[in-house]
């Protein structure tokens, strides 16, 4: 179980290293909502559930992130890491693809294969069970 929380922590330092260099002015420009997002995952990861109060009034955006994090309740550091990464890879295609964008292909590439292979198992053990 320890090695399956090593690769989940791996594939999440690979996501956050991509996030963290998109240029400002760059080709992709991840949403607000995007960007929502992965702060909150990267909150849950990093630090466990939200336990500090939320921003006044004159912070709008603080609040903005406070909600989000917020709103993940008790999930645990590894089901974070595991959603921030899978957020990556939904917005992967649109990406230029620079080194960071390439460490973290390499990282998650072997995901790809074991889903797949579990989707196949998974086929194959339900039509099993209709025979």
């Amino acid at each position: 179980m320890a090695e399956t929380g090593s690769l989940h922590a791996t594939r999440f330092e690979a996501a956050v290293k991509v996030i963290q260099s998109l240029p400002k002015n760059g080709s992709f420009q991840p949403t607000n909502e995007m960007m929502l997002k992965f702060y909150s995952f990267y909150k849950q990861a990093t630090q466990g559930p939200c336990n500090i109060p939320r921003p006044g009034f004159w912070d709008p955006i603080g609040r903005y992130k406070w909600d989000a994090w917020s709103a993940l309740g008790n999930m645990s550091k590894e089901e974070a890491m595991i959603a921030y990464v899978d957020e990556m890879k939904k917005i992967l295609e649109s990406m230029p693809m620079t080194d960071k964008v390439e460490e973290l292909l390499q990282v998650i590439g072997p995901f790809y294969e074991i889903v797949e292979d579990k989707k196949n198992r998974g086929s194959d053990l339900t039509s099993g069970s209709d025979k």
